[in-house]
């Protein structure tokens, strides 16, 4: 029994792993919102700076989405050798060298919306764990 990749023809192969490379990077990041969401959720919640955390509650999963369909859209299949839609569907390996290219590039895009939105976070919680700290307390003074 034949490969799957023997029995396709490169013009399916290039729509299928497109499809496949965005689909894995866009289920990477729900994985990314659905196992940072209830401890984001919990670290902006909170009277102080209400509105600023409904902000980024809203924002974190655009933020992560967006990045990995950047990071996705911006390989692109055009290079020295390859000029024309035909040069580019005629080579198996540069298909299969661009899909793992898109793929490295949604990971690292990920992984740096990561680091600025935590870079973010930290700025927020420190902001509101000083405001929380200045606030009067009422009661006894000890």
């Amino acid at each position: 029994m034949p490969f799957w990749g023997d029995t396709v023809t490169n013009e399916q192969y290039l729509y299928v792993s497109y499809f496949v490379a965005a689909g894995t990077g866009i289920t990477a990041a729900a994985v990314m919102i659905l196992w940072l969401g209830r401890a984001h959720h919990e670290a902006t919640a909170g009277a102080t700076a209400k509105n600023v955390g409904m902000v980024l509650r809203r924002v974190f999963p655009t933020w992560l989405i967006l990045a990995v369909l950047l990071g996705f859209m911006s390989v692109t299949y055009f290079d020295c050798n390859h000029d024309s839609y035909a040069t580019i569907v005629a080579d198996r390996e540069h298909l299969i060298h661009k899909t793992q290219e898109q793929v490295t590039a949604m990971c690292r895009y990920l992984a740096v919306a990561l680091v600025a939105y935590g870079f973010v976070m930290m700025l927020f919680l420190w902001a509101r764990a000083r405001s929380v700290r200045n606030k009067p307390t009422r009661g006894l003074n000890v």
